[in-house]
């Protein structure tokens, strides 16, 4: 208590000072905790464009070499040509999400990556299949602009608000419902294509370059683009194997017999037989028949403040029930993406970090002047018989003092200045910014951690910045600081 008080009166005669230190302490404690409110209002943005909109908050899909996520394969050069595998045991997958007290709601989809052609137009465009009995249940943030959703169970096509707002003006006049929309896809050595009538718009709550693309369809259309057929079931079944045979094949027992063969004329094949044979396309409408239970992925949204367990959970359970399955995070789900953003986050945290290294510098240098215009009285201490343990003891508890209330004045302005953004409704233009906030707004977030994190920040800074000026004091003797202070 004593060292308090002695502190306290010492702040108290270099009340300038002091006011001083305290209000630079306090402007930076208000910019950061802003700073930082912001960088929270880009990652709840982030997080309610692609949750709320696209992944859901885990998704399901086939583990493969090449890594996938819902826009295709993030292996840039073969993005366009490869198509995702499709998911096994989708059926047992769902029975096993369902009984996840964890899980709010479930939906699977179809994607492909496919260049869109409307009436000369074209454009690349992730393609998503999708179920809207249970798709909007999951990815409850998108809006339905202009048509019904039921269309997409009869080959509708559903265009993302910017990219038809690009085809119109492309093509000087708008859309009109049930017009063709052309999809193309180069996958198995071959092209597919395939055309679905334009049925409606829909939109985001945020936007990006991505997101601006997306396009919604039917099942069927985006299942055959993908090459989710049941071929490979028909020709394993159809050649002839050496089982068949008995296990012993001998080729040179074919040509054991040089007696001619007379052809039976009754049964030779003529042009009626040829085309009656021809006619009969069971087999190859099989070949190429669309696998009605193929999907993609699932996509699974968490009960609220349920996501990051939910996602452990899942890959846990998924593991110990031996599915072959991979879970995703919603930022694996959305691929480079979501990356992006997020690394353009990280440049933003960078920048925000060699800030507040400046203000540690300016605040030392600041202490640093004020314990060398104090260091007659450190010697007179010293003289009298204080010790040096004493006088860091003193000084730390003036910086305490200095740097806490410094704290409170600067999250009290802080606060204030995230709640008046939040009033006025900054309007945002960039693109990039959008993306990054999640809409159309500047929005800073206030959270619990935030303050706690600003508070021991200002604490461990106020308390490491002593060392070096007290350091500086204590090297001076005693007679020769008082002597000073005599001059």
């Amino acid at each position: 208590m004593f060292i308090l008080k002695l502190a306290l009166r010492n702040l108290d005669r270099h009340a300038r000072k002091t006011l001083l230190l305290i209000g630079l302490i306090a402007c930076g404690v208000a910019a950061s905790f802003v700073a930082n409110a912001i960088f929270e209002g880009t990652n709840q943005g982030l997080q309610r464009t692609f949750i709320g909109s696209l992944t859901g908050d885990a998704a399901l899909c086939l583990p493969s070499e090449t890594p996938f996520s819902l826009f295709g394969s993030e292996v840039p050069i073969v993005s366009e040509y490869e198509s995702i595998p499709p998911l096994v045991g989708h059926t047992s997958l769902l029975s096993f999400l369902a009984g996840n007290p964890e899980v709010s709601a479930a939906t699977s989809i179809v994607s492909a990556a496919a260049v869109l052609e409307c009436a000369g137009y074209s454009q690349a465009v992730p393609l998503f299949g999708v179920d809207p009995a249970t798709y909007f249940t999951v990815c409850s943030d998108v809006k339905i602009l202009s048509g019904s959703i039921q269309s997409l169970q009869d080959s509708g096509v559903f265009l993302n608000a910017v990219l038809a707002g690009t085809i119109e003006r492309a093509l000087q006049r708008p859309l009109v419902i049930g017009e063709p929309i052309r999809f193309s896809m180069y996958v198995g050595n071959s092209f597919r294509v395939r055309s679905a009538p334009f049925a409606g718009v829909h939109a985001y709550v945020g936007t990006n370059e991505a997101l601006d693309r997306v396009v919604l369809a039917d099942l069927t259309t985006v299942r055959s683009l993908a090459d989710y057929t049941l071929g490979y079931g028909v020709r394993e079944t159809a050649g002839v194997t050496d089982d068949a045979l008995g296990g012993q094949v001998d080729l040179d027992s074919l040509f054991g017999s040089a007696v001619d063969i007379v052809a039976d004329t009754e049964q030779a094949l003529d042009l009626a037989n040829l085309e009656a044979n021809l006619a009969d396309t069971a087999e190859r409408d099989a070949l190429v028949m669309t696998d009605a239970g193929a999907w993609s992925f699932i996509l699974v949204r968490a009960v609220e403040g349920r996501a990051r367990q939910l996602v452990k959970s899942l890959r846990g359970m998924a593991a110990e029930a031996a599915f072959d399955v991979k879970v995703l995070d919603w930022q694996a789900a959305a691929g480079s993406v979501a990356l992006t953003l997020v690394a353009v986050r990280a440049v933003f945290y960078i920048g925000l970090g060699f800030i507040a290294i400046g203000a540690i510098l300016v605040i030392v240098n600041a202490l640093v002047i004020s314990v060398l215009e104090r260091t007659a009285e450190i010697g007179t201490m010293r003289g009298v018989g204080a010790s040096a343990g004493f006088i860091r003891s003193l000084f730390i508890a003036e910086s305490l003092i200095i740097v806490l209330v410094a704290a409170a004045i600067g999250l009290a302005l802080g606060t204030f200045v995230v709640l008046l953004l939040g009033q006025v409704e900054i309007r945002l233009s960039n693109q990039l910014l959008i993306a990054l906030f999640g809409g159309l707004t500047l929005q800073a977030r206030l959270s619990v951690s935030s303050f706690i994190l600003h508070v021991v920040m200002v604490v461990v800074v106020g308390g490491l910045a002593w060392i070096y000026p007290v350091s500086v004091a204590m090297h001076i003797q005693p007679l020769a600081a008082m002597n000073r202070g005599g001059a």
